[in-house]
């Protein structure tokens, strides 16, 4: 899982069984993952795309960026620059379209040809190998790329090709409104549960003692982030309780 430990996952059987059936079927489905942040959307995304590449799926990524929101196309040029051999194949309108995409030409989202020829070369791709489609941080998606990409989520089907998205609860997103059609199932993310939340914090901060532990549980709340970070920002001294912790840990 690249550089994402194991641990990091514990408690996320759930939301795993479901990206493993959304790996199995294919077929144009897709799944939008919501949570607070902190709450580990980023790290179920990383095993996705492991989890597909162990199936021999080819993955095509994009997280959005706040700084990239006011560049047009820049999350579909993230995502479709992989593919660049492949938009060569493709019919001459829907070639030059892409090859604008591709180059941060503004163009204007609502442009058939470009609509068009990103279904046509998602299309493509899938036929020579399956695909998994993933986009993090949807709240930060420039406008542009969301129409096209909301566009092909909804009319992408049996193809041997999924969605998957992640975006943060209540930040809203191009999908405010359109939910249906776009034809991606919710899931929010929890908070983990106690135990859980006990087994990452002992995975990765094993040296706590006691008191100080049963402090960043409950200061945690069972956000994973902070589960792994609070105990990062203490002293040697305040993780063995030998100093005291600040008001708020850390």
């Amino acid at each position: 899982m690249g550089q994402r430990r194991i641990s990091d996952l514990v408690g996320r059987s759930a939301e795993l069984q479901l990206i493993d059936s959304l790996l199995d079927r294919l077929g144009g489905a897709g799944v939008l993952l919501r949570g607070e942040p902190g709450v580990g959307r980023t790290a179920l995304l990383d095993a996705a795309a492991a989890r597909a590449a162990d199936r021999g799926l080819r993955v095509l990524r994009a997280s959005g960026a706040p700084f990239e929101t006011g560049i047009g196309f820049s999350a579909l040029h993230q995502l479709l620059d992989p593919l660049r051999e492949q938009v060569d194949r493709l019919a001459g309108e829907h070639r030059d379209a892409l090859d604008e995409v591709l180059q941060l030409t503004p163009l204007p989202s609502d442009n058939p040809p470009l609509i068009t020829a990103v279904l046509a070369l998602l299309r493509a791709a899938a036929a020579d190998r399956p695909l998994l489609v993933i986009a993090d941080d949807l709240q930060w998606f420039d406008r542009a790329s969301a129409t096209v990409l909301g566009f092909a989520a909804r009319r992408v089907g049996g193809e041997p090709l999924a969605f998957l998205a992640a975006e943060r609860t209540l930040a809203g997103s191009f999908l405010e409104g359109v939910r249906d059609d776009v034809r991606l199932a919710e899931r929010e993310i929890e908070p983990l549960a106690p135990e859980p939340a006990a087994t990452l914090l002992d995975a990765r901060h094993p040296d706590v003692t006691p008191p100080v532990r049963r402090r960043l549980l409950a200061e945690a709340a069972g956000n994973p982030l902070a589960l792994v970070e609070l105990p990062a920002g203490l002293s040697d001294r305040q993780r063995r309780g030998q100093d005291p912790c600040p008001s708020s840990c850390p």
